[in-house]
């Protein structure tokens, strides 16, 4: 997914962008959306929500542009590339899981053809959710998610986030 060279410095990179390129790199990484926290290999990028503020969190120019619709159709797609991704024995023996993807034998082979890595798409979509929450770019609001304790998606019904993950009360 993101290549880089040897020569490239991932810390002067926006700190999603860190995580995805680590994690296709064959890091392992960890991400708590309750507790704000988010860790590849043996470093935490973010830590309760703090990171370190001479860094972009992820690069997204012009963020006074971006609504919750933009970020929840963002999440959608991080959701759909995840969820028809290949899996491997590293991300099939993963404790954590928040979102369902399906087996191999379940993908169809157009989706099949074009999928990325199960970790590295895993990675993905649960950095973006932290990096939007800690940002403030995903807000529950009640009008457009809902007034329940979960929003589940009205385009794939599998994608459900718990109100908990993103309130942090």
């Amino acid at each position: 997914m993101l290549k880089f060279s040897k020569d490239v410095n991932l810390k002067e990179l926006p700190i999603y962008v860190e995580l995805v390129a680590r994690v296709d790199n064959g890091e392992p990484f960890n991400i708590d959306f309750e507790k704000r926290n988010m860790k590849v290999g043996k470093e935490y990028l973010i830590k309760n929500g703090e990171y370190d503020v001479s860094r972009e969190v992820f690069d997204m120019m012009h963020r006074e542009i971006y609504s919750l619709q933009v970020a929840l159709h963002m999440l959608r797609e991080l959701y759909k590339n995840y969820k028809y991704s290949l899996p491997s024995e590293r991300s099939d023996s993963k404790r954590k899981k928040y979102f369902k993807a399906l087996p191999i034998e379940d993908i169809p082979d157009d989706k099949l053809l074009i999928a990325e890595r199960r970790e590295t798409m895993q990675a993905a979509l649960e950095g973006f959710i932290l990096c939007a929450i800690i940002t403030n770019q995903l807000k529950w609001d009640e009008e457009i998610m809902g007034g329940k304790w979960f929003y589940q998606s009205e385009s794939d019904p599998d994608l459900v986030l718990l109100r908990s993950w993103v309130e942090n009360n």
